[in-house]
């Protein structure tokens, strides 16, 4: 909805510019008189965007709200440009202390008319516009729902229909129907949770129908949701299935109706399906009539929200088919039955099987997909729907109003954001497709555009607090995959989006203008340094940068960058640009090109992965600089003036870095810094972290006790705003001297999520596991702990990794107690020569899915109790000895244990 659009351009406005600028005499009472126009522009729009599509969908409506947006855009540009220039020819590094200081200096200043001319054009314009835009939404009146109205009627679901064409979901309706059949009272509401497109519906339809939940129930109800929640409606729905003999009165009231189906539903075990739930406050309405504490009847809802499956009980994730189940739909639905059991030739199932994985194994689109094949049995038929399927799938050309279904389905998810997510979700697009982006980049970008609203910043709360926020609210209503995404060197919380969805971004982002204004010039550029064709300098002629994105899929050649940044210099505006990442780039000699010092609007820098040897002075004298990422991909050298960067709120700094001077990095002047990432006691400071009192995220390693006991003693001074806290203890001193047994012990004060520990401790710190209720990962290595340390950490409460590397453990026998490890996900066991027995009692690590054995040279065999726990997916076994390896090879004593595996890795060595 380009409202959204417009919704954000002037919170950018209202949030990052008015506030600097609007003291300077001559301008002030102008810049007050536009910020009213824009804020009463901005509820306007907020309130559109709750009304249906239709009503505003015109190319007229499309055209103003466009303006709209160019308007802020240049309302923003204009005045922090105008700052920024006042900046720096006065030379004063406070930037809005200089601009008070200078005000009555500037008053007859050129520049201070000439801002003034500008904005009284911009808000003779913007009256102009919510003049006509207020008229058009009078005069649409009530004629414009009806569409919507057949919308609705068209989602409509009934417990009588049969699908068809039906594959996979075995599994899923095999779990589904135990539950129903439990009497357990935390199975009285199951949701079924899942994007549009799952299958959702067809699969409650198969349980509702299934002859032995059908034998549970005296009597069941199907109702139909959908977004328009008619309480009346559904409970005459419900009553009227639920007593088919009885005549159910059409005037009866909601007061009447809730207790009667909450006696029906005691008297009687009765089983209710509530198909299509959008809302939280819709469940909490309807939940009024199940009475869960005194019946054995139950619910089962289906919804793409996932916090109403959380507030409703149960729930049961729903996935996208495999890519056999696909490809068998696809059969089933495109093919003769005759042809369906002949063998198919090798080009026809190739064919077949890249069509379902263009549809991203969603059954909706390959339904679709089937239905436009249908009654076509030549394979350059096929091929030619594989070429057109972006046609197919996101415009519905070609195809009949019936298989415009996905584009429907995935618009309603779309359209259902309120206005701060959807600018936000468009911004997604801006990744390649099928990449797991580090939701840590996702806010730092998010805030440099402007995209998160201080308006939502509750008490205590950062931008980026907001941002995380914004981001699991996309993902509570499933169209944004989160996960967390482990490698060799880190672990990190991801998100990426399906490819059918991110189809559906790309569309609405080129319908809202966020990727180009309405004059047709490039906002915001994504290049694949890899992709030749993307590099083309075409692109650039017409661009007015906000956002730039260089992520290679590999490393080109210095010239090619050099090449490729003087195309867009000599071809784009960039003194607008807000964002620029480069990520895995290689400049000529290692040097971030000259002509970045230009960018005087720049707030977000990331050149994290790429060949940067030195960041260069003028790096540190951009004056909008908020976020710096230097984790460079070779050893970089940083000047000391970063720590004057008094603006500066999210720095992450690479481990093995030094400094111009050879001296220590001073970071005492960053007091506005909510997010310091690779601080080392090696080349940093650590006394002017006391200094830092705004923290929220900091990541740390230290490498002596003195400097442990500075960083500790801060963090646990900060425990009640620390967010997130990863701390790296690698030191030569013995931890295990009273001093160093003092600071490990007082670890538990600190809100710690991360903890690696590389010394000698010889004993396991008196830690109370409830006081370290964050810890999520845990790392020893040189610790040579004497007793089983599994006694202690099995009792972490949120403990997920467990890492016991070389020398952690010098004893032989370990014990993982029962009901021990509750949330350990992964567990790795190397380099414990010593361990000779490791025991897993019953019901202990319930939720361990990876787990990695090398070289416990005295070990024989995996535990019993683990191999054959059903939740292990990955195993990972090297340099154990040979009787070890020979169990599990094929045909060994423990093969058959392994042998289901998903994944499974036996490295025997040399």
């Amino acid at each position: 909805m380009v409202d959204a659009a417009a919704s954000w351009a002037v919170g950018t406005l209202l949030d990052i510019t008015i506030e600097e600028v609007k003291f300077l005499y001559g301008v002030k009472d102008k810049v007050v008189d536009l910020e009213w126009d824009l804020k009463r522009m901005r509820y306007f729009l907020e309130d559109a965007d709750k009304w249906p599509p239709e009503r505003y969908e015109s190319a007229n409506v499309r055209s103003l709200v466009s303006e709209f947006i160019d308007l802020a855009t240049r309302a923003e540009d204009v005045l922090e440009e105008y700052a920024v220039e006042v900046t720096s020819k006065r030379g004063e590094r406070n930037f809005k202390g200089m601009l008070e200081r200078f005000a009555c200096i500037l008053c007859e200043c050129w520049d201070v008319h000439k801002i003034g001319k500008e904005i009284e054009g911009i808000m003779s314009r913007v009256a102009e516009l919510t003049k006509k835009l207020e008229s058009i939404s009078k005069g649409e009146g009530s004629s414009s729902f009806g569409c919507n109205d057949n919308q609705q009627l068209l989602r409509q679901t009934y417990d009588h229909e049969i699908e068809e064409h039906f594959v996979g979901m075995k599994k899923d309706i095999k779990s589904l129907v135990l539950r129903m059949q439990n009497d357990d009272r935390s199975s009285r509401v199951i949701s079924i949770c899942g994007m549009g497109g799952l299958g959702k519906t067809t699969l409650a339809r198969k349980i509702y129908h299934h002859k032995d939940v059908r034998s549970c129930f005296d009597t069941r109800a199907w109702v139909c949701i959908t977004q328009k929640l008619q309480a009346e409606a559904i409970f005459q729905e419900i009553l009227r299935k639920l007593l088919p003999g009885e005549n159910i009165n059409e005037g009866e009231t909601i007061k009447f109706m809730v207790p009667k189906i909450v006696n029906v539903m005691k008297e009687k075990k009765c089983l209710v399906v509530l198909d299509d739930i959008w809302e939280i406050d819709h469940w909490n309405i309807l939940k009024k009539a199940f009475p869960f504490a005194e019946s054995n009847s139950k619910i089962l809802l289906t919804t793409r929200n996932q916090r109403v499956a959380d507030t409703a009980g149960f729930v049961y994730e729903l996935g996208c088919l495999t890519e056999d189940e696909s490809w068998d739909l696809l059969k089933k639905i495109a093919l003769p039955i005759q042809m369906q059991s002949e063998a198919i030739s090798k080009e026809f199932e190739a064919t077949g099987r890249q069509l379902v994985r263009k549809c991203g194994r969603l059954p909706l689109a390959v339904s679709v997909v089937g239905g436009i094949l249908r009654g076509q049995q030549n394979p350059e038929d096929w091929k030619k729907v594989l070429k057109n399927m972006d046609a197919y799938l996101k415009h519905g050309e070609g195809v009949d109003a019936n298989d415009k279904r996905v584009e429907q389905v995935l618009n309603l998810s779309y359209n259902v954001l309120p206005y701060y997510l959807k600018l936000c979700f468009l911004y997604l697009g801006c990744f390649p497709e099928d990449k797991n982006i580090n939701v840590e980049d996702v806010y730092l970008i998010w805030m440099a555009e402007g995209l998160i609203s201080s308006d939502h910043q509750g008490r205590n709360e950062t931008l980026s607090d907001v941002a995380e926020r914004y981001l699991n609210e996309l993902a509570s209503k499933c169209i944004v995959q989160v996960k967390l995404i482990k490698t060799d060197e880190e672990s990190f919380k991801s998100c990426r989006l399906h490819d059918l969805v991110r189809d559906l971004c790309l569309s609405k982002g080129k319908e809202d203008k966020f990727f180009e204004d309405s004059q047709g010039k490039i906002r915001r550029l994504t290049i694949n340094l890899g992709d030749t064709d993307a590099c083309s300098v075409v692109q650039f002629k017409k661009a007015n940068l906000r956002s730039l994105l260089l992520l290679p899929n590999w490393r080109l050649d210095s010239n090619d960058i050099t090449n490729i940044w003087q195309d867009l210099l000599n071809n784009a505006l960039l003194r607008s640009l807000k964002v620029l990442v480069l990520e895995h780039c290689k400049f000529e000699d290692d040097k971030l090109p000259h002509d970045v010092r230009k960018l005087v609007m720049l707030k977000h820098l990331s050149i994290r992965y790429s060949d940067v040897r030195e960041v260069p002075e003028f790096v540190c004298k951009l004056p909008c600089l908020q976020s710096l990422d230097l984790r460079s991909a070779i050893d970089i050298t940083l000047p000391n003036s970063i720590g004057k960067m008094g603006r500066l709120r999210h720095l992450f700094l690479k481990l093995s870095s030094s400094v111009i001077d050879d001296g220590r990095l001073g970071l005492e002047g960053l007091t506005e810094l909510e997010t310091l990432i690779g601080f080392s006691s090696r080349f940093c400071h650590t006394k002017h972290l006391l200094k830092l009192t705004n923290l929220r995220r900091l990541g740390v390693i230290v490498h002596d006790i003195e400097s442990l006991s500075v960083v500790v003693d801060h963090m646990t001074k900060l425990k009640d705003q620390l967010r997130e806290v990863s701390l790296k203890i690698n030191v030569r001193d013995d931890l295990s001297s009273e001093q160093g047994s003092l600071v490990i012990d007082s670890l538990m004060h600190c809100p710690l999520n991360s903890l690696s520990i590389n010394g000698k401790l010889r004993r396991l710190p008196t830690w109370d596991p409830q006081l370290l209720h964050n810890l999520g990962y845990l790392h020893l290595s040189g610790s040579e702990i004497v007793e089983d340390p599994m006694e202690t950490l099995q009792h972490f409460p949120t403990l997920r990794t467990l890492l016991l590397g070389v020398g952690s453990f010098v004893g032989t026998e370990m014990v993982c107690g029962s009901k021990g490890f509750t949330q350990l996900k992964s567990l790795t066991l190397w380099g414990l020569r010593n361990l000779v027995g490791l025991r897993v009692e019953e019901e202990a690590m319930p939720n361990l899915s990876d787990l990695w054995i090398g070289f416990c040279p005295k070990l024989e065999m995996i535990p019993e109790g683990m191999i054959s726990m059903a939740s292990i997916t990955n195993l990972t076994v090297s340099g154990m000895s040979d009787n070890f390896m020979e169990r599990l090879r094929r045909g060994g004593e423990d093969y058959s244990k392994i042998s289901h595996l998903q994944f499974f890795h036996l490295d025997y060595g040399p």
